[in-house]
Formats: structure tokens, C-alpha cells, sequence
């Protein structure tokens, strides 16, 4: 399961219906409050973040995320524009880092290298 969050909803669109097709359940949300509860009550194999979220911003959730006990274990992929934010970003605890704009594949391929996961091979609900 995954979970896209990004405050475009075009982006979290076009990122759930790629990773649809590889059989990937996915939810997404639109800000930093969302995306937290989103991951505690969903707790979610990956999540794929965007930094530049509005009411708490991705690097305050990623932090807010590894303080939980329930949500501290789930890889998070941080997505920005901003290149000056790598480090912010992975003090707060991300595991990986991409810049935008970010393909799907490219997603695809990092949630893949996360979850160590052949890249041919999706990710079916109830699946780790």
C-alpha cells in the first residue's frame, strides 16, 4: 500500500493511476495533517511525500511520522522542487529524496529499491 501525498491533486491523480497499474493500493492526501492520519490509520508499506504541503509542511510530517512508534518504520520518499531542502528533509528522517518534477517510473523504481522489490514485480494489497 501506498500512500502519495502532494497538494496538486493532478500529481497524487497521475501518481495513483501508474501505480494502480502495477497493482499497487494507493490513497492519497493533500496536506500534512491528512497524510498523518492517512499513515496512522492506514500504516501504508511506503509513502511518497512532497515537502511542499500545505497546514504542516512534508519535512514537519516526516518528523512528526518517525516520532510515532506506529509510523516510524514506514519508508518515506520526499519529493520537492526545492534542491536546497535535501538535507532538511533527511534530518527530519526521510529515507530517500527526489526532485521534482519526478516521473511515476522514477517513483516507481525508488518505492522498488525501498521495499527491495524487483521493479517488474507490484506490490498487492495486504503485501509488504
Amino acid at each position: 500500500m501506498v500512500l502519495v501525498v502532494d497538494f496538486d491533486p493532478a500529481v497524487c491523480l497521475m501518481q495513483a493511476i501508474y501505480l494502480k497499474e502495477l497493482g499497487c493500493q494507493v490513497f492519497t492526501a493533500h496536506d500534512g495533517f491528512a497524510a498523518l492520519e492517512h499513515a496512522s490509520a492506514l500504516l501504508p508499506d511506503v509513502i511518497v511525500m512532497s515537502l511542499d504541503i500545505p497546514r504542516l509542511d512534508g519535512c514537519e510530517a516526516i518528523r512528526r511520522l518517525n516520532e510515532s512508534s506506529s509510523t516510524r518504520r514506514i519508508p518515506v520518499v520526499a519529493v520537492t522542487e526545492d534542491p536546497n531542502s535535501r538535507l532538511k528533509a533527511f534530518e527530519a528522517g526521510c529515507t530517500a529524496y527526489l526532485m521534482k518534477p519526478c516521473t511515476p517510473q522514477i517513483i516507481w523504481a525508488q518505492i522498488c529499491a525501498l521495499l527491495r522489490l524487483p521493479e517488474s514485480r507490484a506490490i498487492r494489497p495486504g503485501q509488504s
